[in-house]
């Protein structure tokens, strides 16, 4: 019933149903990698959330971005699936493991059943998906699915440049996280970052959402070197523009972290209740920070009191995780 894909094959339009939240769809790009390099000359298309579309806004190698919208009733849904048709898709490859792909008819789908095993990392789960229906070079795939364009890059350019001077050579560090049991103490990212401006005279910059400002803005003021605080200030798309110039990026279990891994950044993951075994970074060079080991709540999920996890974790933790980091750059 299901056919394997080859590289042979002869295919003119792919698409991928991705996931919904922003980390997830990023622990998806090396499918689209994969199938971006493996098949230059089809159209590659993807199905994914409105707050995730914008990952994709401008990039030449993505065909279309269908936005489908779970909260829709079932009759609006069958009849967006059923508008899909009109593509023609001859290869489905639905990481989502829905039933979309069944009302295209393609000629190659992913199988709808895949048994999983839940040790292995997220992102290594969807590329075996991807493996039941197309045995792809191992090899990592050039990172085409999730870029910026050029107009994104001089945004970030021009934000830059005044503050770097004549350095190209930065630090960024996300200090919150959208969950506060996984967000790391502000006093510790002031003792944090005036330790790192000490010992290796880097440049700080500092990202996050426009409710993260003030927080931040609050560290700046803490610390003993200007710091460029972009919270708020660009796009998510332009936040990928920003960490690809990155030496290093210091973050939470958080899209900042997935958005560094993507890009094959020198990573410093702060991780709280989340199980660093299936959503740790991937980049080739990457330190974990976890201290979940004696966090009552952790051990016992269904205690009703607050994660220490966080607060276990020392300034010391992260200054001798950085410095590993730093010293394999």
């Amino acid at each position: 019933m299901f056919w394997k894909l080859y590289k042979h094959s002869s295919v003119h339009n792919i698409l991928v149903i991705t996931l919904s939240n922003i980390g997830d769809v990023l622990l998806t790009g090396p499918v689209m990698d994969i199938l971006l390099r493996d098949f230059p000359q089809a159209k590659l298309s993807l199905v994914t959330s409105p707050k995730a579309a914008f990952l994709f806004e401008g990039n030449p190698r993505i065909h279309q971005v269908h936005i489908f919208d779970k909260i829709l009733n079932p009759m609006s849904q069958a009849k967006w699936t059923l508008n899909l048709r009109r593509y023609h898709y001859d290869v489905v490859v639905d990481l989502r493991n829905s039933m979309i792909g069944y009302f295209l008819f393609p000629r190659w789908i992913t199988p709808p059943v895949l048994s999983v095993d839940k040790k292995f990392h997220l992102k290594d789960q969807h590329l075996n998906r991807l493996r039941a229906l197309y045995d792809f070079d191992p090899d990592p795939a050039p990172s085409l699915a999730i870029a910026p364009s050029f107009d994104d890059k001089l945004f970030v350019d021009e934000w830059l440049k005044p503050f770097l001077g004549g350095s190209s050579s930065f630090v960024v560090v996300a200090p919150r996280a959208a969950d506060s049991a996984k967000t790391w103490d502000s006093q510790n990212f002031v003792h944090f970052i005036n330790a790192i401006i000490s010992q290796y005279s880097l440049k700080i910059v500092m990202i996050g959402s426009q409710d993260d400002r003030g927080v931040i803005e609050d560290i700046s003021r803490q610390v003993t070197a200007p710091i460029l605080n972009l919270a708020g200030r660009i796009s998510l798309i332009q936040t990928v523009a920003l960490l690809k110039g990155a030496r290093i990026v210091v973050a939470h279990d958080s899209g900042p972290m997935h958005i560094a891994s993507y890009l094959n950044k020198p990573l410093v993951a702060l991780f709280g209740p989340t199980d660093p075994v299936c959503s740790c970074p991937w980049s080739s060079i990457f330190k974990v920070v976890c201290r979940n080991s004696q966090c009552p709540r952790c051990l016992s999920p269904r205690l009703s009191i607050p994660h220490n996890c966080m607060a276990a974790i020392t300034v010391e933790d992260v200054l001798q995780a950085f410095g590993e980091v730093y010293g394999s750059t």
